[in-house]
């Protein structure tokens, strides 16, 4: 048979149509689904190197779910603890994240002389029982460390490089370094996701000269990394702290995260002028859509203490936003009304009770439910990182 003859075959013609239908459907159905995946990565999607930054950096955080087949045991959340108190705090934030959907698996550092419970029945100490709160009810993986401490006139911040312990954490590919004094509204799984970078950070929007923040740390935890972080660590100048160490060493090299979206201060609300938050002149502050959008809230209220500690009712009416006046006769309360619900929700979730906990028998404590704090307040002479103080540190944002 000619090829001409072959291809005048009507089962010939028929087998080639229908092959060329499915190449079709198949081309189609991968394409269909680009926008998404490039959509995902926006913010970074001119990159070509590991020195990525957001052309606008108050653009509004991507709310798409992660598209794909991710492997999230590759990565981790991190808390670190070095005191009870904070121990309580880093519990909330797993709470919000097993409350929130977030698949990436969650890991605390705690100091390596706490014990955890031995499942006999003996009494334990409140931090043992918290630690097997964050085991049992939120899955988390407990990794005992040595708290890194240097001396400082402030002990505000003296342990604050156990958190650069996230950088030797290399049974994951990614993590995410959390800090504790904040909530999580949303998941940021997709923050996994980004370009391959050692570190990407947001940085401190409030801030008039260039500074990184590390309130929320995007880490690729490697063996030479943690080297280099450890040596720096040891080698510091004067009263630098975890921040500074990490813009000495990455400033010009990290990944920037928008910090629209994934570093909103609470002291924003006080504020009239919003421009660096919301990156540009133009758009309308809605407290309300901010919060709608807002991933991760970071409780910075100074003078006022941490939403742990109770205000006297003067020192909360004193600095918590105002109302600002719209027209002759009217105000608009919204702002304060925001800011009070967040810290009203904190302190309310610090009580909350949940499931009973199983390392702990009935035998043992009348009660077998386990608040997430046990109490609203803390003792301020507890907190030693919480102190009033006369000035709010340099790179603390201070909203009148």
């Amino acid at each position: 048979m000619s090829w001409s003859n072959w291809l005048r075959s009507r089962r010939v013609r028929t087998a080639l149509l229908l092959v060329v239908a499915v190449v079709i459907i198949l081309t189609l159905a991968n394409y269909s689904s680009l926008p998404d995946r490039i959509h995902d990565l926006a913010p970074l999607a001119n990159s070509s190197s590991p020195a990525v930054s957001a052309p606008n950096q108050g653009a509004k955080p991507n709310q798409d779910p992660v598209v794909g087949d991710v492997q999230w045991s590759d990565f981790a959340y991190v808390q670190y603890v070095t005191n009870p108190i904070y121990l309580c705090n880093s519990l909330m934030i797993l709470e919000a994240l097993n409350r929130v959907g977030s698949k990436a698996d969650r890991l605390m550092m705690y100091p390596q002389e706490w014990e955890l419970p031995k499942g006999d029945g003996s009494e334990v100490p409140y931090e043992s029982k918290l630690l097997a709160q964050a085991k049992d009810v939120y899955k988390t993986k407990l990794v005992p460390i040595k708290v890194m401490t240097f001396t400082n006139s402030d002990p505000t911040w003296q342990d604050s490089y156990t958190k650069l312990l996230a950088f030797n954490q290399t049974q994951y590919k990614r993590v995410i370094s959390l800090d504790s004094d904040a909530t999580v509204l949303q998941s940021m799984d997709e923050l996994f996701l980004l370009p391959p970078a050692p570190v990407a950070m947001p940085r401190a929007y409030w801030l008039d000269q260039p500074f990184l923040s590390s309130q929320l740390i995007v880490i690729e935890p490697s063996k030479d990394e943690w080297r280099r972080v450890e040596e720096a660590t040891q080698h510091h100048e004067g009263s630098d702290y975890d921040m500074d160490i990490l813009n000495k060493m990455y400033k010009d090299s990290c990944t920037i995260i928008p910090h629209r979206g994934y570093d909103l201060l609470t002291g924003e609300f006080k504020h009239q002028d919003h421009d660096k938050y919301l990156g540009n002149k133009d758009e309308k502050w809605d407290a309300r859509q901010i919060m709608k959008e807002a991933k991760f809230l970071h409780f910075s209220d100074w003078p006022l203490p941490k939403p742990w500690l109770k205000p006297s009712e003067s020192d909360l009416e004193h600095n918590q936003p105002q109302c600002w006046k719209v027209g002759d006769d009217k105000e608009d309360c919204t702002d304060r009304d925001v800011w009070l619900e967040n810290r009203k929700d904190f302190s309310e979730r610090r009580k909350v009770r949940f499931l009973p906990i199983r390392s702990f028998p009935e035998s043992s404590h009348a009660n077998t439910t386990q608040r997430v704090c046990g109490n609203t307040w803390e003792n301020p002479r507890r907190d030693k990182r919480s102190i009033l103080r006369a000035r709010a540190p340099w790179f603390e944002p201070i909203f009148p």
